[in-house]
């Protein structure tokens, strides 16, 4: 239900931007024809802009709220799980890991509750991408060296999660994978 008001919504600014330019590429050709050059050009760039701006401003105020940035952002997490990348494994835990020996546990997290995890790399780029049991993407974030991400879940369906790597990161990317089970 809310991928089909999402997807509602975006046709429906496709076909607003698209009247939007073509109203003005009419207009601009009729001025053509009658006299030589465009008359009023500024206002119909004046108009334009405006609309254009109202569009984009509709538009951030209606998904920025709905980012991840700010989902659960009020909420205490019930667990925090800490999560280096390394070519080519995840290592996840409850406590922090040590770069010079990673080493990870076997998490089970709890369901309904939100979770925190804390991505890192140890070497190069990698994305943490989380699958439910159905092997459907749930949530992402990037696992860069040097910097942790804090990703923040709440995980509703129980079962057997997968973390998967989305970047590229060399012969061994596509074996990059864990699990965690949601209980």
């Amino acid at each position: 239900m809310k991928q089909d008001s999402i997807l509602l919504f975006f046709c429906l600014l496709a076909i607003t931007a698209t009247i939007v330019f073509v109203w003005v590429f009419r207009s601009s050709i009729k001025a053509e024809e009658r006299t030589p050059g465009i008359k009023n050009a500024l206002q119909k760039r004046f108009w334009f802009l405006l609309i254009l701006v109202v569009v984009f401003g509709i538009f951030a105020s209606v998904t920025l709220p709905k980012s991840p940035y700010f989902a659960f952002a009020e909420e205490v997490p019930a667990k925090v799980i800490h999560v280096a990348a390394l070519q080519f494994s995840f290592f996840l835990s409850e406590k922090s890991i040590d770069p010079k020996s990673p080493s990870g546990d076997n998490i089970e997290l709890p369901l309904n509750k939100v979770v925190e995890f804390r991505v890192t790399s140890l070497d190069v780029n990698h994305g943490f991408a989380i699958y439910n049991p159905q092997m459907r993407i749930v949530t992402q974030t990037q696992a860069m060296p040097g910097y942790i991400n804090r990703l923040r879940y709440k995980f509703t369906k129980p079962g057997i999660y997968h973390v998967l790597c989305l970047e590229y990161c060399g012969v061994g990317h596509p074996v990059m994978q864990t699990t965690f089970i949601v209980k």
